[in-house]
């Protein structure tokens, strides 16, 4: 028989690339939890509609929450008069201490 290249293994079966294994042993968790989609879907209730259409959660990690914001003036607008609030509002809304900090970023909503 030909030998295989390092790339691959073979399976009783048949011939299996190693990325493929190792996609199979080591899947991808979701970005987004249970807990993260609660927060989603309340989100526009919490800051208020105006906050809302201007902002989008990008993800939360680690109890730090990650939000996407349509400009500077606003990140800074959050940051320094909005953010301990809306930790706190979450906190409520989930009914545990969720969330430790916000992190506001420019980018596209």
């Amino acid at each position: 028989m030909k030998e295989l290249p390092e790339r691959y293994f073979t399976n009783k079966k048949k011939v299996v690339r190693l990325g493929q294994l190792l996609k199979e042993a080591f899947p991808k968790k979701s970005l987004i939890d249970k807990n993260c989609q609660k927060v989603m879907s309340v989100w526009s209730e919490i800051v208020g509609n105006e906050i809302y259409k201007s902002t989008r959660i990008t993800g939360i990690k680690n109890g730090i929450m990650y939000v996407a914001v349509e400009s500077s003036a606003m990140i800074h607008y959050l940051t320094n008069f909005e953010k301990y609030a809306i930790i706190h509002k979450i906190n409520n809304v989930m009914g545990m201490k969720y969330i430790e900090d916000i992190r506001f970023k420019a980018g596209v909503t």
